[in-house]
């Protein structure tokens, strides 16, 4: 069984990936660090030199991968729920755990990490709320939602999403 981490750009599910796996015994994987050594070039160049359908054809191709794992937390990119294919491969194997802050919590975090983001270069904040409100049914596609505040430490949402996971398990 697989911990799957979905959510919208700086929800937090690389940090809280990595948190899952430092205390479980789960390995971790990330979609975007697999497209990349896939594509042989970053996200970012893909985006730039590819264009965004490219982007999200291989993003498919890996999630097929991924899906196929076993015992791993899966940090996933945050348009990974618009393929709704992508979340039934991620389903067959895999626990869906989305992140869901409210947009003040994006908002707040993007505004000191814009340069690394592909999707906001050029984009002012209401494009940002815009892709944000238009995801969020994407992402209720999910067996557990996640409440994100600022403040809450990776940790902190890295036992609370094991006992839910554990307990699932359990029920299963």
């Amino acid at each position: 069984m697989n911990i799957v981490l979905t959510g919208f750009m700086a929800s937090g599910k690389t940090e809280v990936s990595k948190a899952i796996a430092a205390l479980s015994g789960y390995k971790l994987i990330d979609t975007d660090d697999m497209i990349a050594r896939a594509a042989g070039k970053t996200i970012n160049k893909i985006f730039a030199e590819d264009g965004e359908e490219e982007f999200r054809r291989v993003e498919h191709e890996v999630i097929c991968r991924a899906a196929e794992l076993d015992g791993y937390v899966i940090a996933t990119g945050g348009g990974v729920p618009l393929n709704r294919e992508n979340i039934r491969e991620l389903r067959k194997n895999g626990i869906i755990v989305n992140l869901a802050p409210d947009f003040e919590v994006i908002k707040e975090r993007l505004e000191a990490a814009r340069a690394t983001r592909p999707l906001l270069q050029n984009q002012s904040i209401e494009d940002v709320r815009a892709r944000f409100e238009y995801r969020k049914p994407f992402y209720a596609d999910c067996d557990v939602s996640i409440h994100v505040i600022n403040g809450r430490t990776p940790r902190s949402y890295a036992l609370e999403i094991l006992d839910i996971c554990e307990k699932t398990e359990k029920s299963i």
